[in-house]
């Protein structure tokens, strides 16, 4: 058995013990102890909080009870909660870190100890919770935007061929993610942050090159949040985004942190957040350095995701006006993500059929190539056909949705093709009970 110094697992439990200077025993003896204040008489074994931590034992009903009684859990969240998500366990960026490169690296380490390999128990911040971790970067980035450049280090210790090779691997991960979905990419991008988090450890080093290491791992863990929020890990997602936060300030790199704000409210969408979606997109188009056109256009159709989420019309078909006037008609994929994030906040709105005529549209613009992508959107092109009556356009679409899902390592497209699927099979559902469910949204592998 393991002894208490040794590191902590990934288990939310670990952290709840360390955080309260609990040894195994410690722990024991808490759940004992509230367990029979509420009248069940229990052992205070050490052994079986062990197994609760490193072999995913479940603990009975009468110890999690005891247990949420010791940590001020209300039973209401143990019941919504399946073990151990309802665990108050770094439920944001932890706590005590500056917004600086000693900050930025303490929230990696974490991160890498805990969020990168959970599946799905940790919660996700959101309301009052979600409100201070958008002030904390609000503050940060005034300080910033304030202070003067930091002098250059000695940089004779950088590693430089490492540092170009996580950057060429960056590019490689965001198609190898559009094309097979975030199950292909997860393992490899906590892989590469590791390496990202090493080379950290060993600096700093000079200014410049400094910031391209802390960029680098900034991008990474934007994409990890992608992964996690593919493959239904919303919790450790939102660790990923906050994380990425951390690292793009510490690296001066305003447009990343505006692109991690805008991942972070798209999920706050994907997950009926949509006064926290706001808050994030505002938190971005308000700091100091305003973010590049091609990310305000992002922002906006965020805004109008969650405008439309809101059941907010005017103000939905405003922020994508805006977003369209933002958009660089050079750019390739933007039209395909203007033309999409539309189509879903038509949907939101109970307008199928414009919704399905507007992601018809988007659909040839994508490459063939983004298979995950072509799924998701698919999917949703189904969906809005089924629900505006359109049943035989529906069937082909979300055959097709299904096809491409089994090809790629998406949950995400699989339950959208799922969905697609169950819509062309329930004939006479009104269009008025259209929209979509919480966790629809569509990906486009981001940009480093």
């Amino acid at each position: 058995m393991a002894d208490d110094t040794a590191p902590a697992p990934s288990h939310p439990l670990a952290y709840v013990r360390r955080s309260h200077g609990w040894s195994y025993q410690d722990l024991a003896r808490v759940v004992a102890e509230n367990a029979r204040a509420l009248g069940v008489p229990m052992a205070a074994r050490r052994e079986k909080v062990w197994r609760w931590e490193h072999w995913g034992v479940v603990p009975e009903r009468d110890s999690q009870r005891a247990l949420a009684r010791a940590l001020g859990v209300p039973l209401r969240d143990v019941d919504a909660r399946p073990w151990p998500g309802w665990l108050p366990a770094l439920a944001g960026l932890p706590e005590g870190l500056g917004w600086d490169r000693a900050g930025a690296l303490g929230a990696l380490e974490v991160l890498l100890d805990s969020g990168g390999r959970d599946p799905r128990g940790y919660p996700v911040v959101e309301g009052p919770e979600f409100r201070v971790a958008i002030g904390e970067w609000v503050r940060a980035a005034s300080v910033r935007a304030d202070a003067a450049p930091e002098p250059a280090a000695p940089g004779d210790d950088f590693d430089v061929e490492t540092t170009a090779w996580l950057e060429w691997g960056l590019h490689g991960l965001c198609r190898l993610d559009g094309r097979l979905g975030g199950g292909a990419v997860r393992h490899r991008v906590e892989a590469d942050l590791r390496i990202a988090l090493e080379l950290i450890r060993q600096g700093p080093f000079a200014a410049a090159d400094d910031a391209r290491l802390l960029r680098t791992a900034a991008a990474l863990t934007r994409l990890g949040g992608r992964a996690a929020v593919d493959t239904g890990r919303h919790g450790a997602a939102q660790r990923y985004f906050l994380t990425g936060l951390r690292l793009a300030h510490a690296a001066g790199d305003a447009t990343q942190a505006a692109r991690l704000w805008a991942e972070l409210s798209l999920q706050a969408v994907l997950n009926g957040r949509h006064d926290d979606a706001l808050a994030g997109v505002a938190a971005a188009e308000d700091a100091p350095a305003a973010p590049p056109p091609a990310v305000r256009a992002t922002l906006a159709m965020c805004r109008a995701r969650a405008h439309a989420g809101r059941g907010d019309e005017p103000a939905a078909r405003r922020a994508l006006e805006e977003a369209a006037g933002l958009l660089d008609p050079a750019r390739g994929d933007a039209e395909a993500e203007l033309l999409a994030h539309s189509g879903l906040a038509l949907l939101d709105l109970g307008h199928p059929g414009e919704a399905a005529r507007t992601l018809d549209k988007a659909l040839p613009l994508l490459p063939p190539s983004h298979r995950r992508d072509l799924a998701l959107l698919t999917a949703h092109a189904a969906l809005a056909r089924a629900l505006s009556g359109d049943l035989d356009g529906a069937r082909p679409l979300a055959t097709r949705a299904a096809r491409l899902a089994r090809t790629c390592l998406s949950p995400h497209a699989t339950e959208a093709a799922e969905r697609a699927l169950a819509a062309t099979s329930a004939p006479g559902r009104p269009a008025a009970e259209g929209g979509l469910d919480p966790g629809d949204g569509v990906d486009y592998g981001p940009a480093p």
